[in-house]
């Protein structure tokens, strides 16, 4: 973090005596002389100035006819985008409009009045101005053809003066403003990139609101934010009261309230809600993020939550990141959606994929379907010799296609990323270079040998060899899994995300034109977008017991269930007599929605029923108190609540990728460190014993 040190001073002469203090290892600096106030000329005309007539891109656009009118004069209001330059006749700045956009102002003599390039001397980077005066065209550098304009300054004016921190920051800002110290937010959202940013958010909001409101027949709710404490997963915020032992917590997402919404009558409810976790963070993690919420009553299946999914996915596709969004057809091709932006959606799109697919063909269940990677089970074949007493006995492979060239000088090695231990949770897959036709076609030997793995009784070498395909230049990686996993990813699982991470533009789905039937090759891939619903989860986890996480395998209590999604979730109908015999074979009605391997949002159809509500509260998930916990709840839906159903889309995430940006920050006006504190405002701050002791908390032992 960059050390800056801000001096705060009046106008008198005598010497002041400064005091120092450190906040999230920024040093600031500030005057204790008692502060004059300001001269009233100078400070009051700060206040009194011209409006801007247009923006810059708004000159650009009509710079022919403001050309011609050479009587009109134009104001521009901004900031100082870099150091002006001040010259022996002629002085420049450039000014940076709200928008980002950029233009140079000219200070001539017999144009320009003196006092004005005396103020443009003092004038510092990232200075807040008012310019007017005319236009005229640049003159063009040698080889350029676009004619570009300048602003002649007649009337020059600076609203507020920047610090020295804005002219020591300035190299920065323009090389690399999302390196900025994060304490000047403020300054890293004025650069074009941030200003896009959350203005595209600004429009994906509105684009949500009226496709929610005009072509379904929402109706936007705001939920309260101090609520009680549930168990919902992960920790909570709580807030304190003024009532001993009594706390409110921040909500984790709006889901009972929704649910209770049903209840009161509101058959279609939305809002775009503040949602709390106290959790580890990294880059699309936020202590505090925003999600687009939705609930549906009256609904005998899930497509009818899909299908207004649906319509709010393609069309923020289409209409802000201007690009169509693509499914995997019955072949395995991708195939662009043909949506109508005009209309309402009335039918799903994306395929769907169950978690038993998802988790054996790509070991995960959120999987990048770009890439045609799948997973080679080779039980048939093999039986590994670890297994955990029978419970990981199937063993995978995952080969990476002419991954390298065998004809090389040098050796190939494989890649740190695929064999690195610290990119693995467990069981760190076996990864073998193929260099030759002799490692094609006996790389096993050493592994029977060693006792990793042994041949079953019907292991026939030729079949073995062609469910592999084997050739010089292939990787080969292998590892071990559960029949059916609840590890997610699994290592293989893990290996296949490296492996995408690692080669963009080796293994990638190749597009077909469904009117043509002409196949082509993903071009830009970073514009490919393939959607898919995840189906079939279980209903139900058995509750993990593994005691250190260095363990080859995850250990499970199999008469102890967790809920998958939520308690509320209702099961699949054709496995409800499981309930009672049976629970980790139910599937539920949960389905996620999937984006080039980013869970964008997850859902599910609800247990409407109050008796049945309580059966999987106290029977199978064994929450003894769930009447203090959820009674509000059971008590709405008694109330002869109608079936419904609904689904959350992470709107942070889904804001970053549009833009295309790894990491939610970058969509979020001032979001938290990895610390969970706001640099800018330095919270969190501790509070005074005093103050605490009202809320009976003390930090006294």
């Amino acid at each position: 973090m960059l050390r800056t040190t801000a001096f705060f001073r009046s106008a008198r002469a005598p010497p002041k005596r400064l005091v120092k203090y450190t906040i999230n290892h920024t040093t600031r600096t500030y005057s204790t002389v008692p502060l004059k106030l300001p001269d009233k000329e100078s400070t009051l005309a700060k206040f009194d100035f011209p409006l801007a007539t247009h923006t810059i891109n708004d000159v650009t656009k009509a710079l022919k006819s403001l050309l011609k009118n050479k009587d009109q004069k134009i104001t521009l209001n901004g900031h100082i985008n870099r150091k002006p330059r001040i010259r022996a006749t002629m002085s420049f700045a450039e000014i940076r409009d709200a928008h980002g956009d950029t233009s140079q102002i000219v200070m001539a003599p017999g144009l320009t009045d003196q006092k004005f390039f005396d103020l443009l001397k003092s004038t510092t980077t990232e200075d807040s101005v008012s310019v007017s005066g005319h236009l005229q065209l640049k003159q063009n550098k040698e080889g350029e053809t676009d004619r570009q304009w300048e602003l002649v300054v007649e009337n020059y004016q600076i609203l507020n003066s920047s610090n020295l921190d804005a002219a020591r920051l300035d190299k920065l800002k323009h090389a690399s403003p999302e390196e900025l110290p994060p304490q000047f937010r403020y300054l890293q959202l004025r650069t074009p990139y941030f200003q896009n940013a959350l203005k595209t958010r600004s429009r994906i909001a509105q684009l949500i609101r009226n496709i929610f409101v005009e072509n379904h027949g929402f109706t936007e709710i705001e939920t309260p934010l101090l609520f009680k404490s549930t168990p919902e997963g992960a920790r909570e915020f709580l807030v304190p009261t003024r009532s001993p032992e009594k706390f409110y917590a921040l909500p984790q997402s709006p889901q009972q309230y929704k649910q209770i919404l049903m209840s009161s009558g509101f058959t279609r409810y939305f809002q775009i809600a503040k949602c709390f976790r106290d959790e580890d963070l990294r880059s699309d993690r936020q202590p505090e993020f925003t999600q687009v919420d939705l609930e549906m009553s009256y609904i005998n299946s899930s497509d009818q939550v899909g299908i207004v999914v649906e319509d709010l996915i393609h069309s923020v596709w289409n209409k802000i990141r201007k690009v169509p969004t693509y499914k995997v057809n019955e072949e395995g091709y991708l195939e662009a959606i043909a949506f109508d932006t005009s209309a309402p959606n009335e039918k799903l799109h994306f395929s769907k994929l169950s978690y038993t697919e998802a988790l054996t063909k790509y070991g995960i269940d959120k999987p990048d379907l770009r890439s045609k990677l799948q997973f080679i089970d080779l039980s048939k074949f093999l039986v590994p010799s670890k297994s955990n007493n029978g419970e990981f006995p199937i063993l995978e492979a995952c080969v990476l296609k002419a991954a390298f060239d065998p004809a090389a000088s040098k050796k190939y090695k494989v890649p740190h990323n695929l064999v690195d231990p610290l990119n693995y949770t467990r069981r760190r897959p076996i990864v073998i270079p193929i260099h030759s036709k002799d490692d094609a076609n006996a790389w096993y030997n050493k592994f029977i040998e060693k006792g990793v793995f042994s041949p079953t009784a019907e292991f026939n070498e030729d079949e073995f060899h062609r469910s592999l395909n084997l050739k010089e230049g292939d990787i080969l990686a292998f590892s071990t899994r559960a029949e059916l996993p609840y590890e997610n990813p699994t290592p293989l699982g893990k290996f296949r995300q490296l492996a995408i991470q690692e080669f963009p533009t080796k293994w990638n789905r190749e597009i077909i034109n469904k009117e043509t039937g002409e196949i082509s090759q993903q071009s830009k891939r970073e514009d490919i977008f393939v959607g898919t619903w995840v189906v079939d989860f279980p209903l139900f986890n058995p509750i993990e017991t593994t005691a250190e996480s260095s363990d080859d395998f995850p250990t499970y209590d199999y008469t102890s269930f967790e809920s998958t999604h939520h308690p509320f979730t209702m099961a699949k109908l054709e496995d409800y007599d499981l309930l009672e015999t049976d629970p980790l074979k139910v599937r539920g009605e949960h389905y996620d929605l999937v984006v080039n391997g980013v869970e964008v949002g997850g859902g599910s159809r609800r247990i409407h029923d109050a008796c049945l509500q309580k059966y999987i509260f106290e029977k199978v998930l064994r929450i003894t108190n769930y009447n203090d916990l959820f009674g509000h709840l059971l008590h709405a839906l008694s109330m002869g609540c109608p079936p419904h159903a609904g689904l959350a889309l992470g709107f942070d995430r889904l804001c970053a990728m549009l833009i295309g940006s790894p990491s939610i920050r970058d969509v979020i006006a001032f979001p938290k460190n990895q610390s969970g504190a706001d640099p800018v405002v330095d919270s969190p701050t501790a509070v005074s014993e005093k103050t605490l002791n009202q809320y009976f908390i003390t930090t006294k032992i």
